[in-house]
C-alpha cells in the first residue's frame, strides 16, 4: 500500500476506534507502535495521553515475554527488538491486571477472533496473562480479514476488530 493510503485508511479506522465505548470507557491501554504499512498508532497513543488515560506500549524481552511499560508520550520510544520502537530501558512495567484495553497488531484477523502474527508468540502469551475482563481488539484494514484461520491449541482469541469498513465484535 501507498503510505498515503495506510494514512487515509488509518484515519478511518481511529474514528471508529475513538467513538467505540471500549475506548472510549477505558482508563488503561495497550496499544502496539505501528511499524512499516500497519494501521498507524501514533495517533491513537496521543489521544489517548490527552484524554487522560494510561498508554502502555509493548516491551519485548527477546526469546522470553513482552511487557506493558507506561509512557508519557512518543518521546518515551526508542528503537529496540525487531527495530519497532519500544519504552526506553529505564522505564519500568505496568502489572497486565490495570489494563482494561489491549489493541493488538496482526497480518490478518478471521471472523471467530483469531489472528495472525508476525510468528513470536509474545501477543499469545501476553493476552493469556490479562484479567479476563480486559477487553481486546485488533485494529487492520479491511482485506485483513477472512473467513477462517488455522487455529492452534495456545492461540488466544481477540475479542473485535475494527477495519476502514466496519466493526466486527466476536
Amino acid at each position: 500500500m501507498a503510505p498515503e493510503e495506510v494514512k487515509r485508511l488509518s484515519e478511518l479506522i481511529h474514528k471508529r476506534l475513538f467513538e467505540h465505548p471500549w475506548f472510549v470507557n477505558s482508563n488503561t491501554i495497550f496499544v502496539y507502535v505501528s511499524t512499516g504499512n500497519e494501521v498507524k498508532t501514533a495517533e491513537i497513543i496521543e489521544k489517548a495521553l490527552n484524554d487522560g488515560k494510561t498508554v502502555c506500549v509493548p516491551r519485548v524481552i527477546p526469546h522470553v515475554k513482552m511487557e506493558a511499560v507506561p509512557i508519557d508520550g512518543l518521546d518515551d520510544l526508542q528503537t529496540g527488538f525487531f527495530n519497532i520502537m519500544e519504552p526506553k530501558p529505564d522505564l519500568l512495567p505496568l502489572s497486565e491486571n490495570k489494563i482494561d484495553l489491549v489493541i493488538v497488531p496482526g497480518l490478518l484477523f478471521d471472523m471467530h477472533g483469531f489472528r495472525v502474527g508476525y510468528g513470536g508468540g509474545y501477543y499469545d502469551r501476553f493476552l493469556a496473562m490479562i484479567p479476563s475482563d480486559c477487553r481486546t481488539l485488533g485494529l487492520a484494514f479491511d482485506f485483513q480479514v477472512v473467513d477462517e484461520l488455522p487455529a492452534e491449541d495456545h492461540d488466544i482469541k481477540i475479542m473485535a476488530v475494527i477495519t476502514d469498513k466496519r466493526v466486527i465484535v466476536f
